[in-house]
């Protein structure tokens, strides 16, 4: 497959791709969401756009980047090697944990909270006239560092990362595979530089212990 070939088939993904993660980027920090609350008023930021950024980012990767990379590349979706059966049996007990170690980390970080339905259910509450109290919103106002926490900083790419490394190994997964990786890699660093800025030394202590996506030894054994 020559280099233009390629960009004919994945460039379309890659350019949505990239688009969709530097605007998944952006909308989640801080001078954006200062910016949308000057014109919307912090009410509607602080329990509304959360909701509002995961449904659209849900909506845009998996219907837009994800059904663009593999719709336009139905032909490469075969597998390029077969692993031997006692592998493919390893790496199927891998896949599966993948999905155990995703739903670990959504539960701990309370999915609620991480989808947003518990902020906007509290700003309907105060709309209607019901009492609320301040909630210390995870990775906002309050650091996990225990459970799954306590393995890898970044659970939830980590077990996507994962996932996708245990999928059949398809052209189409592999070349999706890679575009995960560096929005991992990339977003991930700007999320620590986030991070810091907000928990300070409680989270470069954090960092010094825990791994960003691969567990250390004494992280598992602590």
């Amino acid at each position: 497959m020559t280099f233009s070939f390629f960009l004919g088939s994945y460039g379309p993904s890659l350019v949505a791709f990239g688009a969709f993660g530097l605007l998944h980027s952006i909308c989640a920090r801080e001078p954006f969401k200062d910016a949308l609350a000057r014109k919307t008023g912090p009410f509607f930021v602080d329990h509304f756009w959360r909701l509002i950024y995961c449904v659209v980012s849900y909506a845009a990767l998996y219907y837009g980047v994800v059904s663009l990379h593999w719709a336009r590349n139905t032909e490469y979706d075969f597998w390029v090697f077969i692993y031997p059966e006692w592998l493919w049996q390893t790496i199927t007990l891998l896949h599966l944990g993948s999905v155990a170690f995703m739903y670990a980390a959504f539960i701990q970080s309370d999915y609620l909270e991480f989808w947003g339905f518990r902020q906007a259910w509290r700003g309907i509450s105060a709309l209607q006239g019901g009492a609320t109290s301040e909630v210390k919103l995870f990775g906002t106002h309050r650091l996990e560092t225990q459970g799954v926490y306590g393995w890898v900083r970044h659970p939830m790419l980590s077990a996507g990362l994962l996932f996708l490394l245990t999928s059949g190994p398809s052209l189409n997964n592999i070349v999706y595979t890679v575009m995960y990786t560096a929005y991992m890699l990339i977003g991930g660093y700007y999320e620590e530089r986030r991070l810091l800025r907000i928990f300070g030394e409680d989270y470069r202590a954090y960092q010094r212990r825990v791994g960003a996506f691969f567990p250390r030894v004494r992280s598992l054994v602590a």
